[in-house]
Parts: structure tokens; sequence; C-alpha cells
């Protein structure tokens, strides 16, 4: 399941920063119509980007700062405000400046204010707080787009299933591996794009892929048909920010702090590194806040599923090192 990231809750010490540059402008400059562009050079992610950007937006205005419209003629007139958003070993640095190129502004110094990163993942005392553990499962040297932990429903034996575009190959447990067991080809509804996703249930003895979905019984072990149909919300797909690399992510079965449990990735592109960190989300009103810290990988993941009454998600990255496609399931655990 794919989930638009919502604005997220910004710690209090945050909102405190952006006040008081709100106040330091207003200080410095009268009351007008202002434009603000935001630079981000620090390892914030774009959910937490935009969410800063609001509260400094909502600050300004309560100092009577508008904000005209894009195409409008108050616009061409705006004064132009840039936020850069760095940081440090142990702080977040950000830096308002009023354009050099506005008149009668040019004795507007720069504002500064920094935040310790420990605001933005620690949890208050007493609270639960979210930790993420992985646990490698596979690795290949062609790309896969899925895998399964499963049962067999007959002998109880534990089946590894690796989904790809043309086949579903189904591997049993043989000492601390896997053994290739059978290999079920995947009939062709048609012709996969090569960026194709695809998700396996054996529970409910289901693949989807984009436009088609196939069956096959008893838990995908034996011969699979398949069928066009719409498309289906277990596929996942990436989450697209404006500007910036796209994230995936996806909702996380469970609860931590009341709250709803999701992961999100990295925003990096397909040559970097990537990570995986868990959300708190509620829903009145919509927020999400970062709890923990990031799960590293070493290379960018290219599947994030969800696993079913199991407060986890199956992944599957390509190893840059290697070049090989690696799969992983990452637990989330609450606790205080």
């Amino acid at each position: 399941m794919s989930f638009a990231q919502p604005t997220p809750t910004l710690p209090k010490p945050w909102n405190d920063a952006l006040a008081k540059l709100a106040d330091e402008v207003a200080a410095a400059v009268s009351p007008t119509g202002v434009k603000l562009v935001v630079e981000n050079v620090s390892s914030l992610d774009a959910v937490h980007v935009g969410a800063i950007s609001e509260a400094l937006t909502e600050q300004l205005r309560r100092h009577s700062f508008t904000f005209p419209a894009t195409n409008s003629t108050a616009a061409q007139s705006a004064l132009p405000l840039q936020l850069t958003l760095s940081e440090s070993a142990t702080e977040y640095a950000w830096v308002l400046e009023v354009s050099k190129d506005s008149a009668d502004t040019t004795s507007v110094p720069a504002m500064i204010v920094s935040v310790s990163k420990s605001a933005f993942t620690e949890a208050e005392p007493g609270e639960q707080s979210l930790s993420l553990e992985k646990r490698f499962v596979w690795r290949q040297r062609e790309r896969f787009l899925d895998f399964a932990l499963s049962t067999d429903s007959s002998s109880g034996q534990s089946l590894l299933l690796v989904l790809d575009t043309k086949r579903l190959e189904i591997y049993k447990a043989s000492g601390s591996g896997w053994q290739l067991l059978r290999s079920t080809p995947i009939p062709q509804m048609a012709a996969l794009p090569r960026d194709s996703e695809g998700t396996i249930s054996p529970k409910e003895r289901k693949i989807w892929f984009k436009g088609f979905e196939c069956v096959g019984d008893p838990d995908l072990t034996g011969a699979v048909q398949c069928k066009i149909s719409p498309p289906s919300h277990n596929l996942v797909t990436r989450v697209k920010i404006p500007g910036l690399p796209n994230s995936l992510g996806t909702l996380v079965y469970g609860e931590c702090r009341g709250e709803t449990l999701s992961a999100y990735t990295g925003e990096g592109d397909w040559t970097q590194t990537d990570s995986i960190q868990g959300y708190l989300i509620s829903f009145n009103p919509v927020s999400a806040v970062a709890v923990g810290d990031a799960i590293q990988v070493r290379g960018p993941v290219i599947s994030l599923q969800a696993e079913r009454d199991v407060s986890a998600v199956r992944v599957v990255i390509r190893n840059l090192k290697t070049g090989e496609y690696e799969a992983y399931i990452v637990t989330a655990a609450c606790s205080n």
C-alpha cells in the first residue's frame, strides 16, 4: 500500500527557532508581501523540509507578512527571503537572508538559529519509541521484484518464494540456506516494462503486477493462472516529491503511542546507498513524525512491501558494491 507523506508535527524547539526567525524579520523589515525560497543542504528529508517551510510561513503571517500568488502582479514586487537549511554533526543550522538584490535591504544581516538534532528523534521520558531491525534473507545476481517467507500447508516445510517478471522460484529450507524446489512460469498477460513492479501474498495465493494478477493453489506452490485486473492497492509506488528524487513508503501493521506505523526510504537516486526510516502517523489532524534511527542499506531500495499481520516490511535492494539484489525483513518494534 502506498501512502502519500503527510506534513509532520515539528518538535517544539524547531517551532521556537522558526518563531525567532520570524520575529527577527519583523524587527528588520516592515510587513509586506514576501516570497520564501528554501534551499536544503542538510540531511533532512523532503517531508520535514516542507513542514519547516510551512511553519515559517505561518509565523511570518502572524507578523502581517503576506504571500502573493506566484503569477500575480503583487508577486513581482514581493520581498525575496531565502532560508538555507544546513547542519553540523550535532545541530541543524538555519539561515534566513533577505535577497541582496532587493532595494533598501542591504543593511539587513543574515538571521541564524540552530537546533539540536536530538530533538528530531528522541522520545519524551516515559514515552514509547520505535526501533527498526533488519534481517538478511536472500541474494542473487538477477533482479527480482518481491519475496516472501511461507510454510507449505501440507508438509509444514519452510519456504522462500522469489518473484521476477517471468517466474516464481520456490526454495525449501536446507541447513542454514535455501535449495531450489521448483520454478513456476508466470503466464505473460502483457509486456512488462524494465521498471515493473510486482508483489506476492502466499496467504491469499496471489501475485500482482501492474495490469494483471495471478492465482496459484495451494500456497502458490503449484501452477498459476493469470488474468487482466485493475491496478492493485497491494503494489507500492514511488511517492512523487516535486524538485527532489523519489521515496518509497508504506503503512506498517501495528501501532506505537496509539499512532500508525509507516516506513519510508531515503531520497537518493539509483547510484546511492539508501536508508529506511520509521514514522509515526496520526490522522486527526494528519501528521507524521520520524522516530528512532534509520536503517542503512548498501544500495538503493527497489521494493518496499508491508508484511501482513506483522510489524515488518519486505525490502529488496541492489547492492552497489557487489551488483547483486538482496532481500531483507525489517521489523519495527515499539518499546519504552
